[in-house]
């Protein structure tokens, strides 16, 4: 979480002196204007050859003068922003994701808050952007979701810890070995991770945490912490002992496990059915009825029970992340961020005074009649 601090904060506490003199003085300086045009003629005859004193806009300008220069001694105090982002230590982690790409995980439970699709050119030129409402074909799918917290906001954090991905069906795929390359881990996920690209019928996480399990101990890496992300509704048809014992030795070997928890609650949404060109044609069905699927809220709380992990729910309703890696990682291989952020206030001085300038020149232009 982003904090606000100053490097000079003696500075502030001289500004809480010197900022009600200056707008004492242009207080005074008002008066003593209104005083003198009173004490040296009649005030009709006086406006005839000056302009008049306008009330409302000398407070606007004095109170213009006091925020600039209280903006020039903000700036002044060098704030600064501390834990922008917050970010794990580079070289101190290894993260592999394990995702569900079974039917469930088609249902667009995120299309309302996705983000417009962009299509870009290949060289980063973005050619089109289209609305999440407007786009033809599957959008906004629990995958797509799970592929959006991947590189939006997991990626960002780890600063070139190494990453990798396992889809999983019945059956596990590895889809990415770990890699510090972020841009080629984008480019698969979006153009080769999608539903159904894994072995086999069904979901059985079992067999993606077993695969996550052996990418880990192929790359041992001493003084890494090692974290597993479980993208899932909660559906499981695997065999519990196999889940047990996988668990069991993801434990055993110091890995922390994060359930992602994807979906709607009961009664759930069902899952869109596209044709080749992308026209929605209805819906999954299952002996004539449609199939509504919904986020298995016991299935991961046991979950949670087995292997004493984490569990962070992307809630459509409300799906930013919040990843407390300081908690992950034991508070130990934190990058704490400072960014210097005196510029801002100073601009705004700047632009206030140059706004004075002007409007007086062009006061002065006006002709007096």
């Amino acid at each position: 979480m982003t904090s606000l601090q100053f490097l000079s904060p003696d500075r502030l506490w001289l500004a809480l002196f010197i900022v009600p003199m200056i707008a004492a003085a242009i207080y005074f300086s008002y008066r003593q204007r209104l005083k003198a045009r009173s004490d040296w003629g009649e005030e009709k005859l006086i406006e005839r050859f000056s302009k008049p004193i306008n009330p409302v806009f000398e407070l606007i300008r004095g109170t213009a003068i006091v925020l600039a220069w209280a903006l020039i001694f903000f700036a002044w105090a060098d704030p600064i922003a501390q834990n922008a982002p917050q970010t794990v230590r580079q070289g101190s982690m290894n993260l592999v994701s394990v995702v569900d790409v079974s039917k469930s995980m088609a249902a667009e439970d995120y299309r309302p808050v996705m983000p417009p699709q962009v299509i870009t050119n290949g060289k980063g030129q973005v050619i089109k952007t289209t609305p999440a409402d407007q786009v033809v074909g599957p959008y906004g799918t629990r995958l797509d979701m799970a592929k959006w917290v991947i590189s939006n906001q997991i990626m960002p954090s780890l600063e070139r810890n190494k990453v990798g991905i396992v889809n999983y069906s019945g059956e596990a795929f590895v889809q990415a070995y770990p890699t510090d390359d972020y841009d080629a881990l984008r480019y698969v996920m979006t153009h080769f991770m999608k539903i159904g690209k894994a072995p086999g019928g069904g979901s059985d996480y079992a067999a993606g945490l077993r695969a996550a399990l052996e990418l880990i101990k192929a790359e041992p890496q001493a003084g890494r912490q090692n974290v597993i992300l479980l993208f899932t509704d909660g559906g499981f048809d695997g065999k519990p002992e196999a889940l047990q014992k996988v668990i069991e030795d993801i434990r055993a070997a110091g890995i922390k496990i994060i359930v992602m928890g994807l979906g709607s609650p009961a009664p759930g949404v069902p899952i869109p059915v596209y044709s080749a060109g992308g026209q929605m044609t209805g819906y999954f069905q299952k002996d004539g009825k449609v199939v509504n699927t919904a986020i298995d809220e016991a299935a991961i709380q046991s979950l949670i029970t087995l292997t004493g992990g984490e569990l962070v729910r992307i809630d459509p309703a409300n799906p930013k992340v919040e990843m407390h890696w300081e908690r992950t990682v034991g508070g130990t291989k934190m990058e704490k961020h400072e960014a210097h952020i005196f510029q801002y206030p100073l601009a705004g001085a700047i632009a206030i005074f140059a706004l004075l300038l002007i409007s007086g020149l062009i006061r002065r232009d006006k002709k007096v009649i």
